[in-house]
């Protein structure tokens, strides 16, 4: 299938539960160039996934049942799974959450899943590209919320080689007590502690042969980072309970929002590990350094809450948006999607007002402060720098900088040219050769 998906844009499994509008989805769909399989139930749906790779799968049902939910993210751990009502607007709910082609790409907006075209995201891409067909260690650091567990998910699927069609298995080290955390990683034999009445394989094994993401890996305890440093350098460790050594063959990727140079000085992450784990580092920018970006990721979202919620969005007001804008994200990407829920959820007439987004949002002291820099030593480019220099300066630098061609300056400050020329209007911002 992989000459025959290479010709569309993507490729989406619709299963349609509640009736039997799958062929009329199926036809609306493939007239915009996906390529499009349907099936009746998340069984049917079970077997085509036996021989088929989806980039999404979308399933249309009145009460999904969890399980099945749970067992076909299992099935498809490269696919993106959408759950909708019966009737609503599925072409919405897919272009929202679906960006890429069928490689990845979708020229600067789109990257294995990774919504971007600042220069920060282009430098990971560039990245993701370089490392993917390597085994070596991959440490991502960015603040709460900024992607990073959607950057090693791109990370496994830019691989295209044998690791690349292996399992992508993950777990949250910060989410687990300390004497169930070294079971889920290392598994443990029957017996090996109270309530252990079978054999478990553990993340490590599961992910043999492919990849495994350690997210938030500052929070392991000291001991079980021995056991790690282990696996990293030996590729080898024992169950609990269990004397046999067990091998694998499994990419780590770690993720965490800290300073683990500043733990190790602490003393609470070994310095030995902090380097093995070392060997390719990736920030993932916080979204008040890429609001660039923020219009195409309001889009994605307006796209996938739409369809859940049965509702058509035509789009997001100047002022809205401005508002979008301006604000400094303290809870990032993770904190937007939350805010595009709720406005979606709040609108009443086809279009997301400033009235639907939260008050908080307009309180300019919002999130963490970012240092003022000095004007003349910044090359413009995104509306992001309003948060570090006053906005009519960063603005005029722009216009400058294009020669006060206002259509490539919005483009640059990532707002239409509205919300531009109210802004050149608000500050009296005159180009002094007219």
């Amino acid at each position: 299938m992989g000459s025959r998906k290479a010709a569309y844009k993507a490729s989406v499994l619709v299963i349609e539960e509640s009736g039997p509008d799958a062929g009329l989805d199926s036809a609306e769909l493939k007239s915009l160039n996906y390529l499009v399989e349907t099936a009746d139930s998340i069984g049917d749906a079970r077997i085509l996934l036996e021989e088929e790779r989806f980039h999404l799968i979308v399933l249309r049902s009145d009460s999904p049942d969890k399980n099945a939910v749970d067992g076909l993210r299992e099935k498809a751990p490269l696919s993106k799974i959408v759950v909708m009502a019966p009737g609503a607007d599925i072409v919405s709910a897919v272009e929202g959450n679906l960006h890429p082609g069928a490689d990845g790409h979708n020229g600067a907006d789109d990257f294995y899943g990774i919504i971007g075209k600042s220069p920060g995201m282009k430098k990971i891409f560039s990245m993701v590209d370089k490392i993917a067909a390597s085994s070596a260690t991959v440490l991502i650091h960015g603040e709460s919320g900024t992607g990073k567990r959607v950057i090693a998910h791109a990370i496994h699927k830019a691989d295209k080689g044998p690791r690349g069609k292996g399992p992508f298995i993950e777990i949250s080290c910060g989410a687990l007590p300390r004497e169930i955390i070294e079971s889920e990683l290392f598994g443990h034999t029957k017996g090996a502690f109270t309530g252990a009445i079978n054999d478990h394989k553990g993340r490590f094994e599961q992910a043999d042969k492919g990849t495994i993401l350690l997210d938030d890996i500052d929070t392991l305890s000291l001991d079980l980072q021995v056991k790690l440093l282990r696996v990293l350098q030996q590729k080898e460790f024992e169950r609990v309970g269990d004397h046999k050594t067990v091998k694998v063959d499994a990419r780590i990727i770690a993720t965490t929002n800290n300073d683990l140079k500043k733990l190790v000085a602490e003393k609470k992450f070994r310095e030995d590990l902090y380097y093995r784990l070392f060997v390719i580092s990736l920030d993932s920018p916080p979204l008040r350094g890429r609001k660039e970006d923020l219009p195409l990721l309001v889009t994605h979202f307006l796209g996938v809450y739409s369809g859940e919620n049965r509702k058509k969005i035509n789009g997001v007001s100047d002022e809205a948006m401005s508002v979008l804008m301006e604000y400094n994200w303290p809870g990032n990407i993770r904190q937007l999607e939350n805010v595009m829920e709720r406005a979606v959820i709040m609108d009443s007439d086809g279009e997301i007002t400033k009235e639907d987004l939260p008050e908080e949002l307009s309180q300019k002291a919002s999130g963490p402060l970012v240092p003022e820099r000095d004007a003349s030593s910044e090359e413009p480019g995104a509306l992001k720098d309003f948060l570090k220099q006053p906005e009519k300066v960063y603005i005029l630098n722009v216009l400058k900088e294009v020669g006060w061609n206002k259509k490539k300056a919005a483009c640059k400050l990532g707002v239409n040219r509205t919300t531009l020329y109210n802004k050149i209007r608000k500050y009296n911002i005159v180009n002094a050769t007219d």
